[in-house]
């Protein structure tokens, strides 16, 4: 089915007054809600000291606000279809809000994660609905709106850690939350005003399958714990932790079970067919979304604690990525064309694959200004996704599959982006210690060039005039903080070839899928037939 493809009229004053309104008040809703995910990557060690937890308890901050999102993008579904699109995006703006204001009022852990439960449903509510919302309002215009949306969605998230490095330093680490209240606020208001009226005459009937939900949830729950804190001591004991690893295994199956059975209240093997396309949009969208998750996060603790830079620069050499990723998404944008979709996604996968590894080559030697170049280089590639996915996700779906869609669509969503990034942390600490235990064994042997390191060294404390007991003492401690350095570096090269393999042994198969299963609609008119952003 393809729907009638027309040249559509030239805009009124008042359709391009309409039009601009609608661009404005989009801006809060993406300049906040949208911006969770890397919101604290240069400011974490901040947040967690100031709420007195260690790394591993702050992973029930995570796992708290994951899983409210994961039930909060179901429940902004169901709401929706009693209530209408503009009110539950209303509802779920005034959640996140107060769950904002709540966290930035947390003062221990417990706190923290009970309010990011309110932050992540209300988050959950808006995202859900959002994006179809707002496409509605710019009608055949809708090209102009997939442009706004990626740009402002996504080209802008790696500006977002150093706007929370300037506002901890001017304020302090709770203005981080506290900064979204009234921008979120603002964006509640202008939807009211600028989203047309939804509600139904009557509630739909939607049938969700809470147990698969919940199966997926607890899923989720043991693969984070069982990735993040296989490390920790104390408190995690080995029957536990056999547990939650031999639940990680046999969940899933539980669910698959469960799922084609029969007794779940959907047909799920029919339906799963025909939203295919789809849930294949939302996979690229996952690759996104754990490529900014996972690289910024990295770059982070790399540039903050191996490093030693300030926050503010280390959040203006992250921004570096932004500028070269609106660049190429709007220029896909603009000359969007359909029939190269599946190339722009294959270049997008190879190329942000290829600047990983390039960037895997960083050390503690290397200057910012090289690590900004890669980050600039891996941004541009990226930017060749939004208009892909944005674009498929609305050819891909018939309308009565458009809620079962998205509910599926979620469980693709959700499980990489919440485990590959933890996954991730947790391999860079574990090849530290391969390679701190390696550089040890090094010391011990007392090799010829461990011997002239150590000469060296000594004669230098010697020309400061320090002999006797102490010499050795400072000789020893400088080689052990120079070995620690050079093992921490090698984690962040080795974490990072492992996501750039990771990236792209999910977007490989994912491209090839995209080539084979082109959209069945055609929503956005092609340039050889239209020739609208030619016009005027």
């Amino acid at each position: 089915m393809t729907a009638a493809t027309h040249p559509p009229p030239p805009l009124a004053a008042a359709g391009r007054g309409q039009l601009t309104l609608l661009a404005i008040a989009v801006v809060p809703v993406l300049a906040t809600v949208y911006q969770t995910l890397v919101l604290t990557d240069v400011t974490g060690d901040v947040i967690r000291k100031g709420i007195q937890g260690d790394s591993y308890q702050m992973l029930w901050t995570n796992l708290t606000w994951g899983v409210a999102t994961f039930y909060g993008i179901f429940i902004g579904i169901w709401a929706m279809a009693r209530i209408g699109a503009r009110q539950t995006i209303a509802i779920g703006l005034a959640l996140f809000a107060l769950g904002n204001g709540l966290c930035g009022a947390s003062v221990d852990i417990p706190s923290m994660a009970a309010a990011r439960v309110v932050e992540g449903i209300g988050k959950g509510m808006t995202i859900s609905l959002y994006r179809a919302t707002l496409y509605r309002q710019f009608d055949r215009t809708i090209l102009l709106a997939v442009g706004i949306y990626g740009i402002i969605a996504y080209s802008t998230r790696p500006m977002t850690p150093l706007v929370t490095a300037y506002i901890n330093d001017a304020l302090s680490w709770r203005w981080i939350y506290w900064v979204n209240v009234p921008v979120a606020l603002l964006g509640l208001a202008l939807v009211l005003r600028t989203f047309r009226p939804d509600r139904p005459p009557k509630p739909l009937p939607l049938r969700f399958d809470w147990l698969a939900v919940t199966l997926f949830a607890l899923w989720v729950t043991c693969l984070l714990f069982t990735c993040g804190w296989y490390r920790r001591w104390g408190g995690w004991t080995s029957n536990m932790f056999a547990v939650t690893a031999m639940s990680s295994i046999v969940l899933p199956l539980v669910l698959l079970a469960w799922t084609g059975s029969g007794l779940s209240p959907d047909e799920h093997l029919r339906r799963l067919v025909r939203v295919r396309g789809y849930v294949l949009a939302m996979c690229v969208r996952m690759l996104l979304l754990v490529n900014f998750s996972a690289v910024l996060a990295v770059m982070a603790k790399y540039l903050i604690e191996l490093r030693d830079y300030p926050r503010d620069v280390a959040g203006w050499v992250l921004a570096s990525s932004s500028p070269a990723m609106a660049v190429s998404t709007i220029l896909t944008t603009v000359f969007h064309h359909r029939a190269l979709r599946p190339l722009w996604l294959l270049v997008g996968v190879v190329g942000s694959a290829v600047s990983l590894w390039w960037l895997s080559g960083i050390d503690n030697f290397t200057p910012k200004e090289q690590v900004a170049a890669c980050l600039a280089c891996w941004g541009l590639f990226l930017g060749l996704f939004p208009p892909v996915f944005l674009t498929d996700e609305l050819e891909a779906l018939e309308r009565q599959d458009a809620m079962y869609g998205a509910a599926v669509s979620v469980v693709f969503l959700v499980l990489p982006l919440l485990v590959v990034p933890v996954a991730t942390g947790t391999a860079i600490s574990a090849w530290t210690d391969r390679a701190l235990d390696s550089q040890r064994l090094n010391l011990r042997e007392e090799r010829t060039p461990v011997r002239e390191a150590q000469a060296r060294i000594a004669d230098d404390y010697r020309q400061r005039g320090v002999d006797g007991p102490g010499l050795a003492s400072l000789t020893g401690a400088a080689l052990g903080a120079f070995t620690r350095a050079e093992s921490v570096a090698r984690g962040f090269q080795d974490g990072l070839k492992f996501l750039s393999l990771t990236m792209l042994g999910l977007g490989l198969p994912l491209a090839a899928l995209r080539a084979f299963t082109p959209p069945r609609l055609q929503v956005i008119p092609e340039p050889s037939l239209t020739g609208w952003h030619r016009s005027r």
